[in-house]
């Protein structure tokens, strides 16, 4: 199977409407331009704390064999001495993983193995450059706007913001298909209830399909009245990620689906060398813009041409 059959449709989607954006390709070369990448990587490696087969042996070894089964390289593994459990995947050029203090007290063994390969996943699935675009934008986004001419600036961040939001949201739906290959949906789910920094005690004995159908009947607002629409729309206008009982509805959907099944048993299913080999970069993203932009203008004036020369006769 191909990468496109566990990409969730949503992510897809918002990818698309990304890439669609005329001011992307230029926002990204200022992005990389002024060493973003690099700057976050320094910053990382200088105040966190890199584990080894010698540092943490006891977390970092859980991530080694997720990677092998997923025909990843290994990325380096950091933890952040933040009290707040989360966990996130950075990097275009050279990529790593964060864990904080936070998560690590409070999610352990195969809840901690559900994170690392959700973390995995969005490497697997070449989320990393929008990724690290979307952490500069919302860090540094109005001195990127300010880099560009007057409004033209103002009027480039906006609409890649919004489309880097939506997108941001959709590809964690994305990591948490690859999440159920390796863990239960519920194992998952009790990982995202722990960040959530719901208690021990609860989370223990929570009714996971009920909090699940918390999550349904949000999602149910898409499909309702106009006002329902704008309502949803309005509830995720500033969330980078979707509500934990969205992502526990969709995982328990994915891991009954035939493909999870089946990755579940045979995860090199995977066409992994067609990850490799179509793995973007700036300069592909530049590059493929600019042709279709050209593409786009060539069509125009054939278009123009023709309708003069109707004109002329």
């Amino acid at each position: 199977m191909n990468i496109e059959e566990l990409i969730h449709p949503e992510d897809a989607k918002a990818l698309k409407r990304l890439k669609s954006i005329p001011t992307l390709p230029k926002v990204m070369e200022k992005v990389f331009e002024y060493g973003y990448d690099e700057l976050a990587w320094s910053e990382n490696v200088t105040t966190n704390l890199r584990l080894s087969a010698t540092q943490m042996t006891d977390v970092y070894n859980r991530l080694p064999p997720i990677c092998e089964r997923l025909g990843i390289p290994v990325p380096e593994l950091y933890v952040q001495m933040s009290p707040i459990a989360n966990a996130w995947t950075s990097g275009h050029k050279k990529v790593y993983i964060v864990l904080t203090m936070g998560l690590l007290r409070r999610v352990k063994g195969e809840e901690l193995d559900a994170v690392l390969a959700h973390e995995c996943g969005h490497i697997l699935c070449q989320h990393v450059l929008y990724q690290t675009l979307a952490n500069a934008i919302f860090t540094f986004g109005d001195a990127i706007a300010d880099s560009f001419v007057g409004i033209i600036g103002n009027f480039a961040m906006k609409p890649i913001r919004q489309a880097l939001m939506e997108w941001s949201r959709a590809s964690e739906l994305t990591a948490d298909r690859v999440a159920c290959i390796f863990s239960p949906a519920q194992t998952l789910a009790k990982a995202l209830a722990r960040i959530s920094m719901i208690p021990k005690y609860i989370v223990d004995n929570m009714d996971f399909d009920a909090w699940a159908q918390q999550g349904k009947d949000y999602e149910s607002l898409r499909d309702g009245t106009a006002w329902n629409k704008i309502v949803h729309w309005m509830a995720d206008y500033d969330a980078d990620h979707p509500y934990s009982p969205v992502r526990v509805y969709e995982a328990i959907k994915w891991e009954k689906s035939e493909t999870c099944i089946m990755l579940r048993n045979n995860p090199s299913a995977i066409n992994f060398e067609y990850i490799k080999d179509n793995m973007p970069t700036v300069q592909d993203v530049v590059k493929n813009k600019l042709t279709d932009m050209s593409k786009d203008i060539s069509e125009k004036a054939s278009s123009s041409m023709k309708s003069m020369f109707k004109l002329i006769k």
